[in-house]
């Protein structure tokens, strides 16, 4: 995926720029700082990021041969590295699927009032399963 574009410009070339120019001056963080020269740099939106419904239907068939094989048990914690191999993907790919919220970490406890969530099969399953109904 190619990096975000960025564009930067001269603050003077807006039309709002002396309303800026005089908010900014009086600011006392701003005093020693030259105003007249200063640019805005604006980053292009990351466009959403979207699983492949194949490596989805790929890891669904994964997890539930594992769930068949070793049994569930629902609070068995697993790492980055040993879910993304049961899922049949990478483990970037794995960080993506959990940023854009493809899969949940699922609750398995609570300390001290704090929520315990972590990577468990079943947990990443009902995500999954979830999002294939969408």
């Amino acid at each position: 995926m190619p990096r975000p574009r960025k564009k930067t410009f001269p603050l003077s070339d807006l039309k709002c720029f002396d309303t800026i120019l005089a908010e900014l001056q009086s600011m006392p963080e701003f005093e020693d700082f030259d105003i007249e020269n200063a640019v805005i740099s604006i980053k292009q939106r990351k466009p959403a990021y979207t699983a492949k419904p194949e490596n989805i239907e790929t890891a669904i068939k994964n997890l539930k041969k594992h769930i068949e094989k070793q049994g569930t048990d629902r609070f068995e914690e697993m790492t980055k590295q040993e879910m993304s191999a049961l899922l049949g993907i990478s483990r970037p790919t794995l960080d993506r699927w959990i940023e854009a919220e493809i899969i949940e970490r699922g609750t398995i406890g609570f300390c001290h009032g704090i929520e315990i969530r972590t990577l468990t099969a079943t947990s990443v399953l009902n995500s999954l399963e979830e999002l294939r109904k969408k």
